[in-house]
């Protein structure tokens, strides 16, 4: 095995030997694949849940947001009413996600109030903060290691007047594509020196050091793909060899194509709750007659799992 394939190997060794996302594991990977497809074909993906910040996941609807979630890595809710922060959070407890990231642009309780800001907010100079639209990219992808984001989830107090929608593309997918189409690029893209990011210095003040890592890897523990990546050309370095520079294209090229992504936009009360998947965002306009675009944002450390939401015995119990 080669140097490269070491290192994805010793990254796996919380993870069940049986992985599908282990290069080695042609026959765990063909099963999960025949049920991925499955999944896909049987359920819609802009199927919308309704849910509550105040009440426990009966377990029918979890069951039906666990197939949901295997077979897109989102979920999209609705609330009865608009939620408040603190709800919004309650809702994603129930999906499991519980270590809340706190990003430099959050509010005082971790979440993000994702709107246009004034030209004198040093917040203005980020793409989220204005009305402009956002390339594919996941979450975070800066971060290092130990704040590695699994999944976010997005709420819409208030859409914009035009545009403002949100396009999807489920990062298992891409895996599954690229493993379909040319495996040995999947060894590039979980290099460990594959994306460099520079060092974020603000007035002189480093405000986020150095990072580098893979595309693809899977977490120890949950053993789940994540995924790392971003279409910005500006302050990030790639790989330069040859076949870094294919695999690289590759991923461009599917996201070009465009078939497998989804389209939603977001209607006060709605959220997307999701896996780190890829992701971006139309421009947009807002009326000034009518309250601004407000999504609320939260990033997380850990992946969507069902099982892991408040009380369950309980929620078995009244069922």
């Amino acid at each position: 095995m080669n140097a490269t394939l070491d290192h994805i190997s010793a990254a796996l060794n919380d993870c069940d030997e049986n992985s599908p996302f282990r290069l080695e594991n042609e026959g765990a990977y063909r099963a999960w694949r025949a049920r991925k497809l499955e999944s896909r074909r049987q359920l819609h993906a802009d199927r919308v849940f309704a849910v509550a910040p105040d009440a426990v996941l009966s377990r029918s609807l979890r069951e039906q947001l666990r197939r949901q979630v295997d077979a897109f890595n989102f979920a999209i809710i609705e609330t009865r009413s608009v939620v408040d922060k603190r709800g919004f959070v309650e809702i994603n407890r129930q999906f499991g996600l519980k270590q809340i990231d706190s990003n430099p642009g959050a509010d005082a309780d971790s979440v993000t109030s994702l709107r246009v800001v004034d030209d004198a907010d040093e917040r203005a100079q980020y793409i989220p903060y204005t009305n402009r639209a956002l390339n594919w990219h996941t979450d975070g992808y800066y971060n290092p290691d130990g704040r590695r984001i699994n999944a976010f989830a997005l709420y819409c107090v208030n859409q914009a007047e035009r545009g403002g929608g949100n396009y999807l593309f489920d990062h298992e997918l891409m895996y599954l594509l690229i493993r379909d189409q040319s495996p040995e690029l999947l060894a590039s893209l979980m290099a460990h020196d594959l994306m460099r990011i520079p060092p974020n210095i603000q007035n002189n003040r480093v405000v986020r050091a150095e990072e580098s890592g893979p595309v693809f890897s899977i977490q120890p523990g949950s053993c789940k793909l994540n995924m790392r990546y971003t279409s910005r050309p500006r302050n990030i370095v790639w790989k330069s060899d040859k076949r870094s520079e294919r695999a690289l294209n590759l991923v461009r090229e599917i996201l070009m194509d465009g078939e497998a992504g989804v389209e939603i936009r977001l209607q006060p009360r709605q959220g997307v709750i999701c896996n780190n998947l890829l992701h971006g965002r139309q421009a947009f306009h807002d009326d000034a007659r009518q309250p601004p675009r407000l999504i609320y944002r939260a990033r997380y450390y850990d992946a969507i799992d069902l099982d892991r939401g408040p009380d369950l015995q309980h929620a078995v119990c009244q069922e």
